[in-house]
Parts: C-alpha cells; sequence; structure tokens
C-alpha cells in the first residue's frame, strides 16, 4: 500500500472515527478524521485527501450538503456516504449528487469497508494521473505542433468511463474516432479473458467471408507480437491493447496498401489510451459489483434486493403481472455459531445461499436480507407456485451436506411466502412475508408457511 494514499473520515461518533483510523492506518493510508464538518475548502486544499468517508447524519447538517459542498469544490474527489438507515429516498439523494458508494453500518465486514475506499482511491489516482498524462500531452503538442486530434481522441475515451460497461460500446466508438488519424477500411479487435476470444470487426464485411476470415486469423494469430501482418485479402497493422500488467486483447486495422511505421506507431499509442479505458471500465464496474452485493455471500445485499422489489412492484402495476416473494431463515443458526464457530457459520451462508442460486431460475433474485435471512423474489409466480419453489428450496436446502473441515454440518430453514396485490409496497410484502415466517419458526421450523393477512 501506497504511503501516499489519504483519506478524510467525517462522523459524530468518535469510537467508530478511532477504530476506523486505526484499522485503515494498518494499510498504509494517512486518515484524517473530524466529528463535524470542517472548513472544507481549506482541509481539501491542504490535505488533498484522495477520497472522503462522511456519515449522512451529523449534528446541525447533512452529510448530503457536505457532499454536495466537496463536489462543488472538486467534483473528482471520491465521496462515499454511510449511513445506519439506507432509506431509499437518501439513497438515491446521495447517489445523485455524485457518491461514489452507500454504505449501511453497522459494516458487515471492514475488509469491504476498505476495498471499497481502496478501489475508490486507485480511480482518483488514476483520474489525476490521466488529467497529468492530458496535460503532458497538450503540452507537447503545444511545443511540437503535432496533431490535437489525438488529446481528443483521448478526452472522448475519458468520457466513456462511468458510462458504459460494454468493451463492444468503447471499440464501436473508437472505430469512428480512429478514422480522423488513420486512413483504414477495417477496425477490428479480439478481447481476451473469458472461456472463448469474443472478436469484434467494424465495419461488417458485408458478403465476403474471406476477408473476415483473414481478418478473424489475423487477431488469433496476433500472439502477442506487435507489427504488420499481411493477408492475401489485405494489410494489416496489430498492436496489443495492455494496461498495467494486464493484457485485454488485440487490436488491428487492416486496409490494401501496407501501412508505414509511423502510422503503426500512432495505431499502438492509441491502443494503450483503448486498453487504459478497458482498464477503468472493469475497475468502475467491479466497485459497483461491490456496493451492490453481499460480501460473504455474493448475491445481492440488503439495500439491493429491497430496490429490486420496488423495481418489481412497478413492473407488476405496469404490466399486471403476479409475482411472489419468500423470506427464508436459517434454523436454529446460533448454535452453529456457537457449537462450529463463526467461520463454519459463514460457511453454512455461503453453501445455503449456493444450494439456492442453483435451484432458481434465472430471472428470479436472491439477496441476503439480514444476518441469516435471505429474501427471493419470484416474478411472474402466482403464490401456488411460489409454495412448490419455497418447498423445493426448503427440501434441497436440508439435503445438503456442508463440509467444515472435521465437521459436517446440517441445516434447514424456515420460509414464509408472500404475493403481490395491487396496493401493497415493498414494506408491506415483506412484513407479510415476516409474519409467515414467525408462523413457521413457532409451529416447529423446517417448514414453509403463507397466509393472507389483508
Amino acid at each position: 500500500m501506497s504511503p501516499e494514499k489519504r483519506l478524510i473520515i467525517i462522523d459524530d461518533e468518535v469510537t467508530l472515527l478511532a477504530v476506523l483510523q486505526e484499522f485503515l492506518q494498518q494499510f498504509g493510508l494517512e486518515v484524517f478524521t473530524y466529528e463535524s464538518m470542517p472548513d472544507l475548502r481549506r482541509e481539501l486544499e491542504e490535505r488533498r485527501p484522495h477520497a472522503v468517508l462522511c456519515d449522512i447524519v451529523l449534528p446541525g447538517i447533512s452529510g448530503i450538503e457536505i457532499l454536495k459542498e466537496i463536489k462543488r469544490i472538486d467534483r473528482r474527489i471520491p465521496v462515499i456516504m454511510m449511513t445506519g438507515y439506507a432509506e431509499e429516498k437518501e439513497r438515491l439523494e446521495s447517489l445523485s449528487n455524485g457518491a461514489y458508494a452507500l454504505l449501511t453500518k453497522p459494516f458487515k465486514s471492514f475488509e469491504e469497508l476498505y476495498h471499497i475506499v481502496n478501489n475508490s482511491m486507485d480511480h482518483y489516482r488514476e483520474v489525476l494521473r490521466t488529467e497529468e498524462l492530458t496535460a503532458q500531452v497538450e503540452e507537447r503538442f503545444r511545443r511540437e505542433t503535432i496533431n490535437i486530434l489525438e488529446l481528443e481522441f483521448l478526452k472522448s475515451l475519458q468520457h466513456m468511463i462511468g458510462e458504459t460497461e460494454d468493451p463492444a460500446f468503447v471499440l464501436r466508438n473508437t472505430y469512428t474516432l480512429l478514422g480522423s488519424f488513420l486512413e483504414f477500411d477495417f477496425f477490428g479487435a479480439m478481447l481476451v479473458g473469458g472461456q472463448e476470444a469474443d472478436i469484434h470487426i467494424f465495419p461488417q464485411t458485408g458478403g465476403n467471408p474471406e476477408l473476415q476470415r483473414s481478418m478473424v486469423s489475423v487477431l488469433a494469430g496476433a500472439g502477442g507480437a506487435q507489427g504488420r501482418n499481411l493477408t492475401p485479402e489485405a494489410a494489416s497493422v496489430v498492436s496489443e491493447l495492455k494496461a498495467t500488467n494486464r493484457l485485454y486483447g488485440y487490436a488491428a486495422l487492416y486496409r490494401r496498401e501496407p501501412f508505414n511505421e509511423e502510422e503503426a506507431s500512432i495505431f499502438t499509442r492509441f491502443c494503450s489510451h483503448i486498453a487504459l479505458t478497458l482498464e477503468k471500465i472493469s475497475l468502475f464496474e467491479e466497485i459497483r459489483t461491490l456496493s451492490r452485493h453481499d460480501g460473504l455471500t455474493g448475491v445481492f445485499n440488503h439495500a439491493c434486493i429491497v430496490g429490486e422489489l420496488a423495481a418489481e412492484i412497478e413492473r407488476a402495476k405496469r404490466y399486471d403481472s403476479p409475482f411472489s416473494v419468500i423470506l427464508f431463515d436459517v434454523d436454529d443458526f446460533k448454535l452453529v455459531n456457537d457449537r462450529c464457530g463463526h467461520l463454519a457459520g459463514d460457511q453454512v451462508l455461503k453453501s445455503v445461499t449456493k444450494t439456492m442460486k442453483e435451484n432458481l431460475r434465472s430471472i428470479d433474485r436472491l439477496g441476503r436480507y439480514g444476518g441469516e435471512e435471505f429474501l427471493v423474489i419470484l416474478p411472474e409466480t402466482d403464490i401456488d407456485k411460489a409454495r412448490l419453489v419455497a418447498e423445493r428450496l426448503r427440501v434441497a436446502v436440508a439435503g445438503a451436506v456442508i463440509d467444515d473441515g472435521d465437521d459436517r454440518i446440517h441445516v434447514t430453514v424456515s420460509a414464509g411466502l408472500a404475493s403481490y396485490a395491487p396496493g401493497l409496497l415493498e414494506n408491506d410484502l415483506i412484513k407479510k412475508a415476516d409474519d409467515n415466517l414467525y408462523r413457521a419458526k413457532t409451529e416447529g421450523k423446517n417448514r414453509i408457511y403463507y397466509e393472507d393477512f389483508r
């Protein structure tokens, strides 16, 4: 961890400030803490933080106002908001005013908090680095009167960060931008990293399958070597798409006439810009995933699954379609922690979510509602079908064996069901499911329960 990373924390909980400062400093962060709003302009100028961690509720002022003021001073600084109650209004207000992420207190994991803070700092440092590089490029262009269009190319790529998570979108726009710099007939790229290579060629080759095969062959045979490769149908120049230590793939230009050394150099330089953009988009997506998913189980976290439920209610109102929810609870989970330890308890929660995901449809949504409770949203599912799903999940969990070293753990779950009816809000559905879950628990556990309380 670089000691250059600096963090400001604003929270009126003195104990939490001390805990966070001690925890984060062990990773090399320089942490400045404040119990109330400081002179932000002065502190930002003097401390030059790479991120700000701020509570939403503070004495005499809303954390949202602090967020707005920071963004007025410097919109680039990532601000991570904290709240002890993740109400949708404040969540949306935080994100709409530029918050980098919203964390709910108490934190599920300090390690997850550090990961989000550290990633936000890395992104901000990359923004500063990009701006520094841009300034250097601008100065070089001014001194050497190099074509200013390269700077516009770089800026156009930077604008895509945070706006898309689709590499194909970047490549499609790159094809358009490159036309201002180089003469070519086709632009192709092969992205690696998955089980299969993903090849894109712009524009489409139309009715010339031989040319298509030649272009694919050049990309597939690139092997990391830069330079010119000739095919019977076209001359080509190929370059790596590589940023830091990660290879994203290869890119190539094609035309009838061979490319000269200067053109190859320009294309290689632009490919480094493309790779850096792909890297930043990947980082953005990683952070977005962390902010939406539970750090232990990988399913949606509380705020996200409740948001998914609200969205499903809106869809049901628009299309008059049924859906149901199931609220599961792991039976006697405290006994697992007490007898086998909390690590075994974590293994149980991960196993239960894995079993549930294996027995749900791709359109169903699963989230950790809290502790050992899980909420399942079943679109296009009435209560009778939901009963079958809940019973299938209950049986699957009861039949699973969880290996924890020398121990083989068996657990069961209880479930409460609720089905959407016009006029119900997400809290109404959750309460109905929770009431039914309570009945399932009191009637012996390891069972499902449904009763319409309307």
